[in-house]
């Protein structure tokens, strides 16, 4: 794996860090591969049960760098991405995982960092990071799932603002419109990542794991489908060793220990 990714195992959870700070995180072609390979490695290890994405230094991702420029080549930035960074599946890999991700914004997510970050279930911000979707300064759309991702979460209106004029927003306005799910100052960040991480952890993984698919699933059900397959997963959950020691627990009144069976 190259430098420029870390990939840290810990006890139930891994950590992926993009660790270019002096060129703002930007991803190249072999940073991508990585983190798709690293993302399908998550999703295949049974003992990890939480993914964590950051950048190091103060930027989380500025955008993808290119080995040239269109102007200096034949064919078009499209034409570009396409031959350097193949279809960018980290991203795709990254929506598609059943376990439960984060984002930690530690600062500035623009371009494809933002669509790293919308392609997390939860994103924490530091107070003063900057978000936003410039392709269209360059000609460009987004093209690893931000057209599609932002409306989901932030609703359409507020999406078309944001990509038609590639304003950039700052943390505050982002968890004002939903964009973030909460914005912490810098003086504590490091401290409550790790209080978020340590309360999902806590909970139960199979749980984590339905919860995550009854969401994301029925986004394209109608409501009657999207309450039928969350009463089939509710159904599904009580057959797992956790849900009994959860009742277990409860009746001892004790703190459960989940096994993720």
């Amino acid at each position: 794996m190259s430098p420029d990714i870390t990939y840290t195992k810990h006890e139930r959870f891994a950590w992926l860090r993009l660790n270019r700070p002096e060129k703002g995180n930007r991803l190249t072609p072999a940073m991508a591969e990585d983190l798709a390979t690293a993302c399908e490695a998550v999703e295949n290890d049974d003992e990890v049960e939480l993914l964590l994405l950051s950048g190091q230094g103060d930027t989380f991702c500025t955008g993808l760098e290119y080995r040239g420029s269109p102007d200096k080549q034949t064919g078009t930035a499209a034409h570009i991405i396409r031959e350097q960074f193949g279809s960018l599946r980290c991203v795709a890999l990254l929506g598609a995982m059943t376990k439960p991700t984060i984002a930690v914004l530690n600062g500035d997510a623009t371009g494809i960092g933002l669509e790293l970050a919308l392609a997390c279930d939860l994103r924490l911000a530091k107070a003063g990071a900057q978000f936003g979707l410039p392709h269209v300064a360059e000609g460009l759309i987004p093209f690893c799932g931000g057209t599609q991702r932002l409306p989901r979460i932030i609703g359409q209106s507020r999406a078309l603002e944001l990509i038609l004029t590639g304003k950039q927003i700052d943390a505050t306005e982002a968890h004002l419109i939903g964009l973030v799910t909460e914005v912490i100052e810098p003086d504590h960040f490091a401290t409550r990542v790790d209080e978020v991480l340590t309360g999902l952890l806590g909970k139960g993984p199979i749980a984590l794991r339905l919860g995550k698919e009854a969401v994301l699933k029925a986004m394209d059900l109608t409501l009657e489908q999207g309450v039928r397959l969350e009463e089939d997963l509710y159904v599904l959950l009580q057959t797992t060793h956790d849900r009994a020691e959860g009742v277990q627990a409860f009746l001892e009144k004790r703190k459960p220990v989940f096994s993720g069976n």
